[in-house]
Parts: C-alpha cells; sequence; structure tokens
C-alpha cells in the first residue's frame, strides 16, 4: 500500500483539529467556574459577536463562526469550508469588542448564545 504526501497532510490537518478542538474544550470546562463567576460590582455591557471574534483571531482565513453542540456553550468554533477549525478566545473577543477591561461571562454553561461581555 502506497501512502502519498496529500494523504498525509489530511490526515495531519484532521488530527491537528481534533486536538485543538479537544484542548479548547477542556480549557473551557475547567474555566466554567471563572468565567460564571462574577463580581457583584460587575455589569453586563453587551453581547459577543463570535463571528467578528472569528475574523480578528484568524485574519485573512475566512472561517465561519459555527456552535457544534446545541448544549454546549464552549463548542463555539471558526471552522473553515475544508473542515478546519479552532476555538475561540470569548474574553480576547470581549476585549476586542469592548475595549480593555472587557472579560466574558457565560450565563449558562448549557446555552452557547448565553455569552456576554461584562466590565
Amino acid at each position: 500500500m502506497k501512502i502519498f504526501h496529500s494523504d498525509l497532510q489530511s490526515v495531519n490537518r484532521r488530527a491537528l483539529s481534533q486536538v485543538a478542538a479537544a484542548t479548547v474544550g477542556l480549557a473551557g470546562m475547567a474555566a466554567v467556574a471563572v468565567l460564571t463567576a462574577t463580581p457583584a460590582n460587575a455589569a453586563i455591557i453587551g453581547g459577543v459577536d463570535m463571528q467578528r471574534a472569528c475574523n480578528v483571531q484568524n485574519p485573512g482565513m475566512g472561517l465561519a463562526a459555527v456552535v457544534t453542540d446545541s448544549r454546549n456553550a464552549y463548542s463555539w468554533r471558526c471552522r473553515a469550508p475544508w473542515g478546519y477549525q479552532v476555538g475561540i478566545n470569548v474574553n480576547a473577543a470581549c476585549a476586542n469588542q469592548y475595549g480593555g477591561g472587557a472579560y466574558a461571562t457565560l450565563l449558562n454553561a448549557s446555552d452557547p448564545y448565553s455569552w456576554r461581555c461584562s466590565r
């Protein structure tokens, strides 16, 4: 059986994508307590534009913001038509969208659309 370079590239891309998704998922799960604990003096200042986050965090790649699991707030990914995907840094998205000091707040870990930005 011959293995071609293009076959190895395809396998490597899929493996990298799976490792990145798993890493983001685990990091997201570990951050639940931190992100959901909003200080008493903090105020929600708005929602998170996940498509904007994909564009800013992956410039020039043309990735689309997608939810991969409708019951998991940590399932947001920036996805390319060819299958490549990467997680979204929601804290960075808030800071970019609302300026310094803004950070991500999660209202419901089972709802991908419950992300908000606070300050």
